[in-house]
């Protein structure tokens, strides 16, 4: 039996003859629905999403579409039909164009292929053409569009019947697919063209172009520079066979606020708090990623607050108390709001109506609903005072125009009451002059009545006062402006012990500019009444742990992973992730934490001895090292075990490799922070 290497594990008893069963308990009862549940809100979500995308680049696509059903009536002989669309340095754009061509070409009859090459696509022109055909005729070829195929005897097929084989990167196949399919057009798409070597980009134009007249082809360059960078990196040959027409599209920034304005639709049932938001905004501007990776950071921020957080049921619409289980019930109790607005109850003597939320979980579930309802409305007239607030500014002069997305930011956390912003706006409107200030207020009001957003009371009584004042001056050019104006201010010069002091005096107003004044007062009283009763703070509302999401975690893991940050804290103290008293002090010191101990694992021992070498390690050294570290109380052989295999996790991570320089020496590879 000692020189037995398997054995057969006989259990004893017999074996169920179902699989058990193990149904979903506590707050995972609530799964199902709230899956089903994301999948009817983001479908809705998406479905805004795509038609505030289409539309913003709605014309230049059009154009180009028109360009590329041109090219394919009256196309230069010899010269390729290119369309140059300028993205700016947001380069993400324009992959959105080539998306809604391919629509396009999906959609209606036509024989058209559109494919995409990017730099990654081939090093050579030979893999180049490879990629170029197998993608126009759907091949498989079975390699990745990086690698090199230098083999000269890799054959393909000929599609026809008769006739010598061809290779596989001969445009000979290509021309043989277009004319078995009858296809109009060939559009292919460098996607990052900066990106691209300049040789091998003049060399593909230049083959195009030679084939121009069997093949019809056509191109779009998105270019991220200009269009002089582009000519000056192309040869002679390669600009003669372009015939170009330049497109601009719209930026990045933009398409990223018409995003951030499908999210803060009204009718969204999940709000993303201010941090979040900023976060996902600070990344994209320091990325410049593309709108479709924005559109998905969206999309797992609704993910993780109905995949994670069991009470998002009470958003499911249609939903019934007798459908939630009493643990949902228990933890409607534990949020902060709800105590919060337990002890609102306490002080205002309402005992009863408390005691009835306790113990009652219908009475419970119906506050929810009517508290969650509320908190939707509030939030939904927030978005539409925002909306107040942009119309503002954009119909003063001089005034600078906020995006929505800083304003939902400013005001989801409760900063934009009162703010510095709010009061120069109001400012501004009370040294407006009186032709400025009737059309701000009658767009107002046009915006309440075809928009719907909101207003204050009185607002068409000021109108009409406006108006009639006006009419009563109208034998005069000149406009009403109230003493807030710096025209009705001048400045007085005083001579004081033989100083010279400025002071600010008030003109003397007319009737009219008085009359005109007092109205200005009440237009601006009614505006910060408006922003005040409007722009709430969310954290205040009774339940916005349930319909508002604001955890930065999730996010930073997915879309900011820091794997190496996380991989050297683990080695360097690693009592942070064992939480065990044998590796560190215990005490919060971070020093002591990352002392050297025997305690610790081999790995983390090896790496802190790590960072105390230079480039080149003597391996001599470091096992003297770490044999003292590890004390005299191990065998050798087996402390010779703990070393190799630590030495083969730091090399896995990449962190040493071995040196041709020194035999018994290891290199470092990595510093620690960079």
């Amino acid at each position: 039996m000692e020189y037995e290497k398997v054995y057969v594990f006989e259990p004893e008893g017999e074996r169920p003859a179902k699989r058990r069963r193990v149904e979903p308990q506590g707050l995972q009862t609530s799964w199902r629905r709230r899956r089903q549940a994301f999948d009817q809100v983001w479908t809705v979500q998406q479905q805004a999403l795509d038609a505030r995308l289409e539309s913003i680049n709605a014309s230049t696509v059009d154009k180009v579409w028109q360009f590329l059903e041109q090219a394919t009536l009256d196309g230069q002989p010899g010269r390729i039909p290119t369309g140059i669309v300028l993205t700016g340095a947001d380069g993400a754009t324009g992959s959105g164009i080539s998306k809604q061509v391919a629509e396009r070409i999906r959609g209606g009859k036509h024989r058209r292929i559109l494919l995409s090459l990017s730099s990654s696509s081939g090093t050579s022109l030979k893999a180049l053409l490879k990629t170029l055909i197998a993608k126009a005729t759907s091949r498989r070829t079975g390699s990745s569009d990086d690698d090199e195929v230098d083999d000269e005897d890799e054959e393909l097929r000929n599609p026809r019947a008769t006739g010598p084989k061809l290779l596989n990167y001969d445009l000979q196949l290509l021309q043989d697919h277009v004319r078995e399919h009858r296809t109009e057009q060939v559009i292919i798409t460098f996607e990052d063209t900066e990106a691209f070597d300049s040789d091998l980009l003049s060399e593909i134009i230049e083959l195009l172009g030679c084939w121009q007249g069997r093949i019809p082809f056509a191109c779009l360059f998105n270019i991220a520079t200009s269009i002089d960078f582009l000519q000056q990196r192309l040869s002679k040959a390669a600009v003669k066979a372009l015939a170009g027409q330049v497109f601009d599209v719209a930026l990045s920034s933009a398409e990223i606020e018409q995003v951030c304005e499908a999210m803060f639709d009204t009718d969204t049932p999940l709000w993303i708090g201010s941090g979040l938001v900023s976060t996902m905004l600070e990344r994209q501007h320091d990325y410049i990623v593309s709108v479709d990776s924005f559109v998905a950071a969206v999309k797992y921020a609704c993910m993780s607050h109905f995949y994670a957080n069991a009470l998002s049921v009470f958003l499911e619409p249609g939903s019934e108390s007798r459908d939630v289980g009493p643990d949902h019930i228990e933890a409607v109790r534990q949020l902060d709001s709800f105590k919060a607005y337990a002890r609102r109850l306490l002080d205002d003597r309402q005992v009863a109506v408390l005691k009835d939320l306790l113990e009652s979980g219908a009475a419970l579930w119906s506050l929810v609903l009517d508290k969650v309802a509320e908190g939707r409305q509030k939030l939904s007239a927030m978005v539409q005072t925002l909306k107040v607030a942009r119309l503002v500014q954009q119909r003063l002069p001089n005034t600078p125009v906020s995006s929505m997305s800083s304003l939902y930011v400013q005001a989801m956390s409760g900063k934009l009451v009162g703010s510095p912003l709010i009061r120069t706006l109001l400012l501004t409107i009370r040294k407006a002059p009186s032709n400025i200030v009737v059309d701000l207020l009658r767009e107002l009001i046009s915006s309440h009545t075809e928009k719907g957003t909101p207003t204050f009371s009185g607002c068409h009584e000021i109108l009409t006062r406006f108006d009639d004042l006006i009419e009563s001056q109208k034998h005069s050019k000149k406009p009403l402006r109230g003493e807030d104006d710096s025209q009705n201010t001048t400045l007085r010069t005083t001579v004081v012990a033989q100083k010279v002091e400025l002071s600010k005096q008030k003109s003397a107003l007319s009737e009219q500019d008085k009359k005109y004044t007092e109205l200005l007062g009440l237009l601006t009283t009614g505006l910060e009444e408006l922003f005040a009763d409007n722009l709430v703070n969310p954290t205040n509302l009774v339940f916005h742990e349930i319909f508002v999401y604001d955890l930065k975690s999730p996010y930073r893991e997915v879309f900011t992973p820091r794997p190496r940050h996380a991989i050297e804290r683990a080695l360097a103290t690693p009592h942070d992730y064992l939480d065990c008293d044998c590796c560190g002090s215990g005490q919060g010191d971070e020093g002591a934490e990352a002392t050297l101990a025997a305690t610790q694992p081999a790995t983390a021992v090896l790496y802190q001895l790590y960072l105390e070498s230079g480039s080149l390690i003597n391996a001599g050294d470091l096992w003297q090292a770490f044999q003292a570290v590890l004390g005299d109380g191990r065998e050798e052989a087996e402390t010779m075990a703990l070393f190799q295999r630590g030495l083969a996790e730091l090399r896995y991570l990449g962190m040493m490799k071995s040196t041709r320089k020194r035999v018994d020496h290891v290199a470092k590879v990595m510093w620690q922070g960079l």
